[in-house]
């Protein structure tokens, strides 16, 4: 019974053991019988184990006493059916009886299975190192799409879900600023293509910055001009003085590149007449079901146009509910009543001078 168990103990885990004198010739062998090199009847240790061959002063060594145990790891050996199978092969000294000579014991473990799952979790492993490669070089592609075809704060609200990917939107009080170049029209007409996209680049890139500085979020370019709004998507406490503060900022900036080495005569003709206006307004997605735009609709956004194409070259003009949000840090004069189209009563313009030190 004994016997039995052990032999099925040693096909289980696959090991088996060999015992040698010093003449290496085999006294005693048992075990995984495939652990053994497919010799019939070996009578030598090299004959069941020919890995060791050419180790015969090291195992003299280890009957000697001399060397405590030699070990041989992940070893390749061939089936006699062609499949390659991986063992350990572990030698020490041996001696059940201090009356007797010590003998070698020589033990074999197969490890063909955890070296195949070894290998296999090296190539999934591999394999996860080359998807996660993939994946953040398609981060990094919509992350620089994402900035450049859509603004940054509003593809971090969609991705944090605090804007939902559908048409639609919900009614917030925001600060809106158009900026429209000045002689762009009659500049264009005596232009290539080429020439019109260089320059108005220049020129919607000065806004941009400035918008961006002061944390507004560009909603659209419409030809020479663009359309930006404060507090949306993300809350701003301050947002009609943000929304100024990018006024100034848009006509200094201009004005500082048509000082500059840089500057054409082209480009020293053009100039931002700015527009300002502060209410309710309907913030969210616009469009068809394929394509959304995130953009403000409503009347406060309408007078901020009105005002924008009423602003001289130059000026930054703002409607009275930013004033009125301004007006102990504000410095502006106001202008005499407007009347717009679409609207039944005068509405009062305010041009600003500076804001909080900050003077055009």
């Amino acid at each position: 019974m004994q016997t039995n168990l052990a032999q099925v103990l040693y096909r289980e885990q696959k090991i088996a053991y060999i015992l040698v004198g010093a003449d290496f010739q085999l006294v005693e062998q048992c075990g995984e019988s495939s652990l053994f090199a497919a010799v019939a009847h070996p009578s030598h240790l090299l004959e069941a184990v020919p890995e060791l061959e050419g180790c015969e002063d090291i195992l003299a060594d280890i009957l000697k006493g001399e060397m405590p145990r030699f070990d041989l790891e992940n070893i390749n050996r061939i089936s006699a059916s062609g499949e390659t199978l991986y063992i350990n092969i572990s030698v020490l000294a041996f001696q059940p009886d201090s009356h007797l000579p010590a003998q070698l014991l020589v033990m074999l473990s197969d490890i063909t299975s955890l070296i195949r799952t070894q290998h296999t979790l090296t190539q999934q492993h591999n394999e996860l190192k080359l998807l996660k490669r993939s994946l953040d070089d398609t981060n990094q592609r919509l992350e620089f799409i994402l900035q450049r075809y859509v603004p940054k704060e509003v593809g971090a609200a969609l991705l944090e879900n605090r804007i939902l990917p559908g048409l639609g939107g919900e009614l917030c009080e925001v600060s809106v600023l158009f900026a429209d170049l000045r002689n762009y029209t009659s500049i264009s007409e005596r232009l290539q293509p080429a020439q019109i996209f260089e320059i108005l680049n220049t020129c919607l890139d000065i806004a941009t910055t400035a918008i961006g500085e002061a944390g507004g979020v560009i909603v659209n370019y419409m030809g020479d001009a663009v359309m930006a709004i404060f507090n949306a998507p993300n809350p701003q406490e301050d947002h009609a003085k943000r929304a100024v503060r990018a006024g100034i900022n848009i006509q200094l900036m201009a004005a500082n590149y048509h000082n500059s080495e840089k500057s054409s005569a082209l480009l020293k003709s053009l100039y931002f007449g700015v527009g300002i206006n502060t209410g309710k307004a309907i913030v969210g997605n616009v469009g068809a079901q394929w394509h959304y735009q995130y953009t403000a609709i409503g009347d406060a956004v309408n007078v901020a146009s009105r005002i924008c194409s009423h602003a001289r070259p130059g000026e930054v003009l703002i409607g009275e509910d930013t004033y009125h949000y301004l007006e102990d840090v504000i410095t502006a004069d106001a202008l005499a009543p407007m009347k717009f189209k679409g609207k039944s009563q005068e509405i009062t313009v305010y041009q600003v001078r500076g804001l909080e030190g900050n003077y055009l």
